[in-house]
């Protein structure tokens, strides 16, 4: 299988078919598998507009593995301010174990030599794990919350709407939770259904959508507490809502919220460091752009 499989950039062709393999590479079970493909088409391109993006900010840092027409495998790195990304990372079922994962991280961490830090939103696959792991990373063990938000949950009157302006704030947080800013990362989120929140005092951000953050990073944590409050009690009645990526530094903060809204709590993929990325808290990352 090895001989036949071609490790080359990605392209904008590969949209369609990169957006249909790894959804269902990366789904954990039939159920998950089946809410990706009866996605309405909207939701479906906003997802493949993140593809897009990546080719457009880092056409060095996407690669796929193609055998003949049909892909095999894709992983995706970003590179920010010096820090490393791998924003996704799949391997179809039917090519795992013939060493095409090992292959892609190789050509995604070459786009970072030099960077000062590497981060990675890992899934709970052992092989996933054992990958970012040998690559030299430290892997800090995850909480996830799931749940419908509890009625009369009221957001904080400290957090506002944002705007366009204050994305030099938002550079600012970022810059001081994990040492790099998101750049056109967060424009790409709003611009794909996120909603933009704001805390002055202490200085802290959020990007919500449909009553989940997507990103809580802040300078102090009562400001990263206020802001995932607000993001949950945006949530319409009955909406399921999810928070991802609650590490042990995170924990004081956002686990009393979440317990608080009524969410369940329940064991996740690690968050995956190496290097130098900054303190990394207050903070919960986007899984895709970290």
């Amino acid at each position: 299988m090895k001989e036949r499989i071609n490790i080359r950039p990605m392209k904008e062709s590969d949209v369609e078919d990169a957006y249909r393999m790894s959804g269902l590479a990366l789904s954990e079970s039939a159920e998950e598998k089946e809410r990706i493909m009866s996605r309405s088409p909207e939701a479906a391109e906003r997802r493949k507009a993140r593809y897009r993006h990546f080719l457009r900010h880092d056409p060095e840092g996407a690669w796929v593995a193609a055998d003949g027409e049909r892909l095999a495998g894709l992983a995706i790195a970003l590179v920010r301010e010096e820090l490393w990304i791998l924003s996704l990372f799949a391997v179809d079922a039917e090519y795992r174990n013939a060493g095409i994962g090992r292959r892609l991280l190789e050509h995604t961490l070459a786009y970072g030599s030099g960077c000062k830090g590497g981060m990675i939103a890992s899934s709970a696959h052992p092989a996933a794990m054992r990958s970012y792991a040998l690559a030299g990373f430290n892997l800090l063990p995850t909480l996830m919350a799931r749940g419908t938000v509890k009625a009369g949950f009221a957001p904080p009157p400290s957090v506002r709407e944002g705007t366009d302006r204050d994305l030099e704030l938002v550079a600012e947080v970022d810059r001081f939770v994990r040492g790099a800013a998101h750049g056109p990362d967060i424009e790409i989120l709003l611009r794909t259904g996120g909603r933009l929140l704001i805390s002055e005092d202490p200085a802290g951000y959020a990007v919500e959508e449909s009553g989940s953050p997507h990103l809580v990073a802040a300078t102090a944590p009562r400001t990263a507490a206020d802001l995932l409050r607000a993001v949950l009690a945006r949530s319409s009645e009955g909406e399921a809502v999810e928070v991802r990526w609650i590490s042990g530094s995170q924990s004081p903060w956002a686990v009393p919220v979440v317990l608080e809204a009524g969410l369940s709590l329940s064991p996740a993929g690690p968050i995956c460091v190496r290097g130098e990325p900054g303190a990394l808290a207050p903070y919960l990352p986007s899984g895709p752009f970290l």
